[in-house]
């Protein structure tokens, strides 16, 4: 009888924190000119956004332009990433949406939308005080343009990002630490990220928002001195810290049969009880 107690409620338990809680970086598939970015499940935010790419400029017409391309970071990222506490993806990836280019003065424009986002304060938005980084921003590969909207999609014209907080390789062995991008702005709510002159794989840069933003839009251009054929690209990394503990249904599905089975005891002992006295 004891044994059958203690079963029923390991049941209910395991039910209760059989969804795992964890913090993770937004996978993106797709490209070259459209890729959906997916929250990974169990994480705060839920849902998607997607990026377009458009208005190609191709800086040599002997090679095609080239547009968004989802990747990772990893699986050996190094200490000064784990200090910072960001947890990556399965795998010990940092999953990143990259914009690439083939050669000197390739740019497009490049729009992140998250009308898709749930799960935050507001829906629809990225909310405010997300972890967003820049990672491998080197070789003058520059982000021109740096605006957002709000969720009317109305330009943000005042101050919407926070930082650099840090910038540090984030991949093992750890190359020795440089000066940054530069980062400028912002000018009635515009920004630039400038890329170092030099290769610095795989730099991460970290930022957070400090407003709701529906969308993120920005110029990628590769400045004179870049790379030349087969270049290289920075990209954008988005987090989302843990969610809450909200059962899944094969998790609720244990909780109730949990408490069937508490129940049908209960109806049993009564049932006796009142045979006993009869």
């Amino acid at each position: 009888m004891h044994l059958l107690r203690f079963s029923i409620a390991w049941l209910i338990l395991f039910g209760l924190i059989a969804t795992p809680l964890h913090a993770e970086w937004m996978v993106f598939t797709g490209g070259p000119t459209v890729a959906t970015g997916v929250w990974p499940s169990g994480t705060a935010l839920s849902g998607t956004a997607v990026a377009t790419a458009s208005n190609f400029v191709n800086g040599n017409l002997a090679t095609l332009p080239v547009g968004l391309v989802p990747t990772a970071v990893g699986p050996a990222l190094s200490p000064n990433y784990f200090a910072t506490g960001l947890q990556p993806n399965l795998g010990t990836l940092v999953s990143v949406l990259s914009t690439p280019y083939n050669d000197t003065g390739d740019k497009y424009l490049t729009v992140i939308d998250f009308s898709g986002t749930t799960g935050g304060p507001n829906p629809g938005v990225l909310p405010a005080g997300s972890i967003f980084a820049i990672i491998d921003l080197d070789i003058t590969e520059n982000y021109r343009k740096i605006f957002a909207t709000d969720a009317t999609n109305t330009f943000i014209s005042t101050p919407w990002i926070s930082g650099p907080s840090a910038f540090f390789d984030m991949t093992s062995p750890v190359a020795v630490s440089s000066p940054p991008p530069t980062f400028a702005g912002p000018v009635t709510g515009v920004y630039g990220m400038f890329g170092i002159t030099y290769n610095f794989d795989a730099g991460m840069w970290l930022f957070q928002t400090t407003q709701d933003v529906k969308t993120i839009n920005f110029d990628m251009e590769v400045g004179v001195g870049g790379n030349t054929i087969g270049g290289g690209g920075a990209g954008w990394a988005f987090y989302t810290p843990p969610g809450i503990n909200v059962p899944e249904p094969t998790a609720i599905a244990l909780v109730t049969f949990g408490i069937v089975l508490l129940g049908a005891r209960g109806t049993r002992r009564n049932t006796r009880a009142r045979v006993l006295l009869s």
